[in-house]
């Protein structure tokens, strides 16, 4: 892979913080539009061969291409503190998430507002993608991401599709990618031949020689830099940490997308956030920003697991699994476990016709529980509900004024109780599901939480025992015009100039479904919002 020294490049047009999921595809688009790329990344490069293969992702939390970050005790989930794994490598996240392909929905975008409508971001979103699949005016086809179903599901997961058919009450969809996230289906991956797609390996890759970009990882971001004052303050360029030595890259602009942790983070580093929060850390203020680091959302998951009559993924011999893959690309390892998905609307006093679904299953064909670290022998499947429309909001803050202490992460988990109640209920709906045929012919016994819970009581302990995060945090340094607004609807840190945010921390409220897709949509766009900036500069 290529790898340059910032001493023989010349100063870049614009220094992207962040070579993951919104990073590699503004990289992408700028480069396309002849701009100069530095591109930073605190992680190394994408050389574990389990980034490949999809079914592996839980073997790569806790490794090196993990932030391995912890949140602040939670108070409504008792006092547990949750572990939150964050790609740490070229690819972010994308390349160690479970490769779900979905969108949001027409009406989460509605709710964005002007410029972020679903017929403003579609032609972002059928620009990057490859779709193998029925022809629709929504897909696109010639774009570096493959996208589609895989080459096989689990029997598990085809009979869960139809089971929630019938158990919830909903439609039998093909695709959750048309901008309604209603019904029943097997999930679409960003896969080619059993392979994972990162966005590294998707956008990046096969440039990587270009002329007009340099790539440098394991390059730890301290600030940006600062040129005026008041008014005419800009950004440019950024301080870091690579290879022993202190270095400033200087740059007509810079595009931060380090993720929904460490962008507010190094916003606020950078003097640009909440005055008391940089005060308490003697940083100097730049920007007062009060909204940085607030807005903090994240969808939560609970596992509903049951054991099955039919083997499951994770009992086929380790041996084999690998041997199957390594010969053809098939088998366990070209699974992303989180094959299926239905929506429900499940808290009472929810309008199918009016609200957004609160609720949204991920079927396993596997043991899949505290992010598959814990096992169990035999053989079972989890139908899992997680929390799309939460209202609980959490907030990032410094631990310190250190650029390589890692924040305090407060998600604020279940402190509204309607959060709560939708997942009590989300339990309540996953055992109808695994009740209906035809996978009741498919089961044996519930084994958590276990047949004997049922009072709400019960299934309430459940949810504070077992809860974790589903891998979405988003909302950090959210777009809008109101007071809590951190960027303009063109993705610019307001009070600054040549300073933009381009990953999922700009989210103002949470799509209710799994983020990757979106985020690469927001990178896609911030690069053109990025080259206008410049070009009026």
């Amino acid at each position: 892979m290529k790898l340059n020294s910032l001493e023989s490049r010349g100063r870049a047009d614009v220094v992207i913080v962040g070579a993951g999921s919104g990073g590699c595809v503004a990289a992408r688009r700028l480069l396309d539009a002849g701009a100069r790329v530095l591109l930073l990344e605190a992680g190394g490069p994408d050389t574990n061969p389990l980034i490949r293969a999809p079914g592996a992702f839980p073997k790569l939390f806790r490794s090196a291409v993990d932030w391995n970050l912890t949140t602040a005790p939670q108070e409504h989930a008792g006092g547990r503190a949750f572990y939150w794994p964050r790609g740490k490598v070229l690819g972010g996240s994308s390349a160690i998430n479970a490769t779900i392909w979905i969108r949001g929905s027409r009406r989460d975008f509605d709710g964005w507002g002007e410029g972020w409508t679903w017929e403003d971001v579609l032609p972002e979103f059928r620009a990057q993608e490859s779709f193998r699949g029925e022809p629709s005016a929504a897909r696109g086809t010639d774009g570096p991401m493959p996208a589609g179903a895989r080459a096989g599901s689990h029997a598990l997961s085809e009979a869960f599709v139809r089971a929630a058919a019938l158990g919830l009450g909903v439609p039998l969809v093909s695709s959750f990618n048309d901008g309604q996230l209603e019904g029943a289906a097997l999930l679409e991956s960003n896969h080619r031949r059993g392979e994972r797609h990162s966005a590294f390996r998707a956008f990046l890759k096969p440039v990587l020689n270009h002329p007009n970009l340099t790539v440098l990882t394991s390059a730890h971001v301290l600030r940006v830099l600062w040129t005026g004052s008041g008014d005419t303050r800009r950004a440019s360029g950024v301080r870091l940490r690579h290879q022993g030595r202190t270095l400033d890259a200087p740059a007509g602009a810079v595009l931060l997308a380090a993720g929904a942790v460490q962008t507010p983070q190094l916003l606020m580093l950078s003097g640009v956030g909440p005055r008391a929060e940089l005060d308490r850390h003697g940083i100097e203020t730049h920007v007062n920003l009060p909204g940085v680091g607030g807005g903090l959302q994240d969808h939560l998951a609970v596992p509903v697991i049951t054991r099955s009559r039919l083997t499951s993924l994770d009992r086929v011999p380790q041996a084999e699994a690998l041997a199957r893959y390594l010969w053809n690309r098939s088998g366990p390892l070209s699974s992303n476990v989180a094959e299926a998905s239905a929506f429900s609307h499940a808290r009472p006093g929810l309008d199918p016709h009016a609200d957004d679904p609160d609720i949204q299953f991920h079927f396993g064909p596997a043991y899949f529980r505290n992010h598959g670290d814990t096992t169990e022998p035999g053989d079972h499947f989890s139908v899992g509900p997680v929390l799309v429309d939460p209202h609980s909001r959490g907030r990032i803050t410094l631990a310190s004024a250190d650029p390589q202490a890692a924040p305090v992460i407060d998600p604020a988990y279940l402190s509204d109780e309607r959060d709560m109640q939708s997942l009590i209920a989300g339990v309540r709906q996953a055992r109808e599901v695994a009740s209906a045929s035809p996978l009741s012919g498919l089961r044996g016994a519930e084994v958590l939480p276990g047949e004997g819970v049922r009072t709400d009581a019960g299934l309430r302990r459940h949810v504070q025992q077992e809860c974790a995060t589903l891998y979405h945090p988003v909302g950090t340094a959210a777009l809008g015009d109101g007071d809590g607004a951190v960027v303009s609807r063109t993705l610019a840190v307001h009070g600054t100039r040549g300073l933009w945010v381009g990953d999922a921390s700009v989210m103002p409220r949470i799509i209710h479904a799994n983020t990757n897709s979106t985020s690469m949509m927001i990178g896609g766009r911030a690069a053109q919002f990025v080259l206008l900036g410049l070009q009026q500069a």
